[in-house]
């Protein structure tokens, strides 16, 4: 969702779908399509003032005169960074030539230069994690974050919010990429409706319900319809993972069809019959969000990135309206989905050693310190503390989501999401979902199909 589709939606995660479909044979096609240097990056951050890197017991200068290559799309986080570019050159000495592409397209190639055994790009945000590893696409990271290239009290882990680095764990207990974003399922409403958010499912669907009778709005609530893993299954699921259940277990089994499972999807189609939008089968990240930009919705469920664009007044008409809420509980509980992007290593990149210098430099406390107040969401606590992105984002929202993000558990969501077959899995979810909210079949007959699908498809 360049935030959040990348965020225009969850476009950004149909790249993830995207990238996961693409196998390892494809027919090659050029990557760097596009490559510029970081001098021709233009910002406002310091060269010479060094000091918050150099007081790290890092040889900074160990791979000067190297180049390396990053890849990525075109994403908030992409945004923020590229002014700092020329500071990571003083510091180190390395030239970074960016190749940023849109996200569609970024989820297209990335796959076939990476199939191909190509040693560029060096660093690269990974869209499919799953694929990456499985692949052989990413080298593992272990060894370089206790090696003699990374400060471990300087650069300080326990800042990161322990459910980035748990998403970036994998099977085997290693670490094949550094979490780079933060955003979770966020409730959003609109104070001049609703004095006080929904704090159950149950209160969410009676509210929604109430304000679409009213008339006041055209929809109650705003969620995501549209059947592919890269739309419903994402919001959806925050419901499941609630009610305890998963979509993929931890044991790699299917788990469409448990109670658990088939009560969050049935209160998320309940909800969305009773004050959802008209047309909502087809809605996605864009749909919802431009609902609430104009007004149309009382509320909606979905990226706490959202709320940056809500807030804007040149975007959105109801800025001075909104506010950000914890996600609905069930018995006191409350484990909505969450989303982290991810860079890591080229396994096969020559300059290993240099592109590891530019993860520690772009994912320390002090580069995100100023990722954030150029408007990114770094996964870290001391960057959603600070001063500069309360201003940006809103004090009050800002520690709305970072409430949210200390709690959630992310583990349902890597079991099903960081799965090889998740576009399989992921894409029978939502058909059943879009099928419960579309129709009169209810969410256990929809999601035994979906179980057989999924069954079939992790063998």
């Amino acid at each position: 969702m360049n935030n959040h589709q990348g965020p225009d939606g969850l476009s950004r995660r149909s790249v993830l779908r995207a990238g996961l479909m693409f196998g390892a044979g494809a027919a090659v096609a050029p990557l760097l399509s596009a490559c510029s240097p970081s001098s021709g990056a233009s910002g406002s951050a310091s060269a010479g003032n060094l000091g918050d890197w150099t007081s790290a017991s890092i040889d900074w200068k160990s791979q000067q005169g190297k180049t390396i290559v990053f890849a990525g799309s075109t994403h908030q986080w992409v945004t923020a960074l590229q002014p700092l570019l020329p500071q990571f050159q003083a510091l180190t000495g390395i030239t970074v030539k960016m190749d940023i592409s849109g996200e569609e397209q970024y989820g297209s190639k990335l796959p076939v230069a990476l199939g191909s055994g190509a040693a560029t790009p060096d660093v690269f945000m990974v869209p499919s994690y799953g694929q990456g590893v499985g692949s052989g696409w990413l080298a593992p990271l272990d060894n370089q974050l206790s090696g003699k290239l990374t400060d471990q009290k300087w650069y300080d882990l326990s800042d990161v919010y322990t459910a980035a680095m748990d998403f970036t764990k994998w099977t085997d207990k290693a670490h094949y990429g550094l979490p780079i974003t933060a955003e979770v399922q966020t409730q959003i409403y609109r104070t001049d409706l609703i004095p006080t958010p929904p704090a159950t499912f149950e209160e969410v669907l009676s509210t929604a319900k109430s304000l679409k009778d009213s008339g006041k709005v055209a929809a109650g609530i705003a969620l995501r319809g549209k059947p592919t893993a890269g739309a419903v299954a994402w919001p959806a699921a925050g419901y499941v993972f609630t009610y305890g259940g998963y979509i993929i277990d931890p044991d790699g089994k299917a788990a469409l069809s448990s109670p658990e499972t088939i009560k969050g999807v049935q209160m998320y189609a309940d909800i969305l019959k009773a004050g959802g939008p008209a047309g909502v089968s087809t809605w996605d990240w864009l749909e919802i969000n431009t609902a609430m930009q104009q007004g149309r919705a009382g509320m909606m469920q979905d990226s706490s990135n959202a709320l940056a664009d809500l807030k804007n007044t040149s975007k959105s008409k109801v800025a001075d309206k909104v506010a950000g809420a914890v996600f609905p509980s069930v018995n006191g509980v409350s484990n909505p989905n969450l989303w982290h992007w991810i860079v890591g290593i080229n396994a096969k990149s020559a300059n290993p050693d240099a592109a590891w210098l530019f993860l520690m430099w772009a994912t320390s406390k002090p580069t995100s310190l100023l990722l954030a107040a150029g408007g990114a969401t770094p996964p870290r606590k001391s960057a959603w503390s600070s001063d500069a992105f309360k201003a940006k984002f809103g004090a009050a929202d800002a520690a709305t989501v970072q409430q949210i993000l200390e709690k959630v558990d992310s583990k349902p969501m890597v079991a099903s999401w960081m799965h090889p077959k998740w576009p399989e899995v992921g894409d029978a979810f939502a058909r059943a979902v879009n099928t419960a909210i579309t129709s009169d079949t209810t969410a256990a007959q929809a999601l035994a199909d979906a179980q057989t699908t999924a069954v079939k498809a992790l063998g």
